[in-house]
């Protein structure tokens, strides 16, 4: 039987979980080879030296996003098949990765087994016309970086996290005086002087994935003698976060020129000596003008341009408003114009709170102000009470009066960063809502809950009770549960099906990628669940509750039920399993099993 033609592929994504979930189902198919790593960095720095057929990218990574990464390596010249993957549901995401040059694009989800089936499809069909395409520039590629590897006066090798070489250069070949075929097999460590190998595994074991590499100067033994030597050691790491490998480079100090080294200096270093393989910048030199110099406090701030926030801010059917640090308004959106009676031109570039005035009638703090707040200062005990997930705040249910109407208020807001990461802004979405009738004093009591667009039910029903209410795997249920029973419901402020006022727009989904706002977890009283319950079981006649925790494929939470079956509702976002995972452990701990 002819042997399948091995197809490489990379994977990057920043959980781990994820990345064994792509290897595995990958390398089922004959002849698929996947490496992987977590971050788009490394994979930059490997796609230097090395060719993949397949480049499978995470969207949302935490250094360069899949499509900067996507746009850098097609600038590079690599022409790869490139692959998109993300939880996102943004059409834009999308839009803008086919835009850059990808040739496929995966959402994670319920289908996402059904689209990896159609990728290895896409691949095989694919990739040996974009081979035909690229072959004589890889070819070519391939030979002049051979030439640059093998001419280099360097000592080039790879070796295993043990120190047994994989890989020598003919440089390296020729200062040991060994084929290629007797360096493999030999260990590194073995070479180095016993009094200098403890230091040097020493150095060796604090580097990590954000630390990768080091240079030191030490000895090895080499043909009856031991040359002090420069080595850069880089260590590639696996999704474990486990060394895999070492690249090592090598030069031999003898016979150097330092150009302005003083006559009787010495030509290196002392054996073993330590050096940062990224030396910090030099400080600049101290003003001559001394009392012209600014302290860091009154140094003018980078300017930002607001636009691309503002726009997409303005685009959004929900109420939300912007500041920057120093607490000026820089977005006000149509919604919010609506919702208060007061426009944006009459609030633009206003301070001192002046946000809060249509709420409560007179400047004052909102859930807002406790985005630039360091933790545990102690001007949050004057803010409203919120609470935290992510970088997520939730306030708690208000009543203000808005344009003289009394109103139930709900904040939620976000941090804005700069691509340095640097805090720049902050974003407060508002919701309202008609206060309600007092309900009749229970003895049930109300534990907490959450609605979301990546809650989804299946198409499988348990009976009459359910009946007419499923069908559907679009977004917008809820899980509920009080110290009795649990519920779960259809959330008409997050229902993807209506067309009408308070149905889920394309701008509820940019709400959620951009900021995390389509989740609901607003208290509920127990005549809004019943009404709106899809689902419902009485602790007392549940059996078990299965929860499976979303990684490549979606999660879900499974009620088994007494003799009435069960029912399973499917969680696409791992926030959401969280809040759900948490509450189930405040219903009924005892029946849980977390698949």
């Amino acid at each position: 039987m002819p042997q399948a033609q091995t197809v490489s592929i990379l994977a990057i994504d920043d959980d781990p979980a994820v990345l064994e979930s792509f290897k595995a189902v990958l390398e089922k198919e004959p002849g698929f080879v996947v490496d992987t790593v977590s971050t788009s960095s490394e994979a930059l720095e490997i796609l230097e030296s090395q060719y993949y057929d397949v480049i499978v990218s995470d969207y949302s990574m935490p250094d360069i996003d899949g499509i900067t990464l996507l746009r850098e390596a097609r600038a590079r010249g690599c022409k790869s098949l490139f692959v998109i993957v993300t939880g996102k549901r943004l059409a834009h995401i999308a839009m803008d990765a086919l835009n850059s040059g990808a040739d496929f694009f995966i959402q994670k989800g319920p289908n996402t087994a059904k689209d990896l089936e159609n990728l290895i499809g896409f691949i095989r069909s694919k990739l040996p016309e974009k081979q035909a395409e690229a072959g004589s520039d890889v070819a070519e590629w391939g030979r002049f970086y051979h030439s640059v590897v093998e001419s280099t006066p360097d000592l080039l090798c790879r070796m295993q996290p043990d120190g047994t070489f994989i890989y020598t250069n003919e440089t390296c070949q020729q200062f040991f005086k060994k084929s290629y075929n007797e360096m493999l097999g030999i260990n590194f460590f073995s070479l180095i002087p016993a009094e200098e190998k403890g230091p040097v595994l020493a150095q060796l074991r604090n580097l990590s994935p954000k630390k990768p590499d080091i240079a030191m100067e030490h000895r090895v033994n080499a043909g009856g003698k031991t040359p002090v030597l420069q080595w850069f050691y880089h260590a590639f790491f696996d999704a474990g976060g486990a060394v895999s490998e070492y690249q090592l480079s090598g030069r031999n100090l003898e016979g150097v020129v330092r150009i302005g080294e003083q006559a009787g200096a010495k030509a290196h270093a002392s054996p073993s000596t330590v050096f940062p393989a990224a030396p910090a910048a030099p400080a600049p030199a101290a003003s001559s003008s001394p009392a012209t110099a600014k302290p860091a406090s009154q140094q003018v701030p980078e300017a930002y341009d607001w636009k691309g926030l503002v726009d997409t801010i303005n685009t959004l059917e929900n109420p939300v408003f912007a500041i920057d640090k120093s607490g000026t308004i820089i977005a006000w959106n149509k919604a919010i114009e609506q919702l208060t009676g007061v426009t944006a031109s009459q609030m633009l570039g206003k301070g001192r709170q002046e946000y809060a005035v249509p709420f409560y009638g007179k400047p004052g703090p909102m859930l807002i102000d406790h985005i630039f707040l360091p933790p545990g200062s102690p001007v949050i005990a004057s803010l409203p009470p919120i609470k935290k997930v992510g970088d997520t705040f939730i306030g708690e249910m208000e009543r203000v009066k808005i344009k003289g109407k009394p109103m139930l208020l709900w904040g939620k807001g976000s941090p804005v960063y700069d691509g340095k990461g640097t805090l720049i802004a902050a974003i407060e979405v508002i919701t309202v809502g008609e206060p309600q009738a007092e309900e009749t004093t229970t003895s049930e009591k109300y534990l907490g809950g959450i609605s979301s667009i990546t809650l989804k039910v299946s198409g499988e029903g348990v009976g009459g009770a359910i009946a007419g209410a499923i069908g559907s795997s679009t977004g917008g249920y809820g899980v509920y549960a009080t110290d009795q029973r649990v519920f779960v419901i259809r959330n008409p402020d997050l229902d993807a099906e209506k067309s009408g006022a308070g149905g889920v727009q394309f701008s509820t989904f940019i709400m959620d990628e951009l900021f995390g706002m389509s989740v609901d977890t607003r208290q509920k009283s127990i005549r809004e669940l019943e009404k709106l319950k899809v689902f419902e079981a009485y602790k007392k006649d549940i059996i078990k509750i299965g929860l499976k925790k979303p990684v490549l494929l979606s999660g879900y939470l499974t009620f088994t039920v007494d003799k009435a079956g069960s029912f399973r509702i499917y969680i696409d976002h791992k926030k959401s399993f969280t809040h759900i995972e948490q509450l189930m452990q405040s219903f009924c701990p005892e029946k849980i099993l977390v698949e």
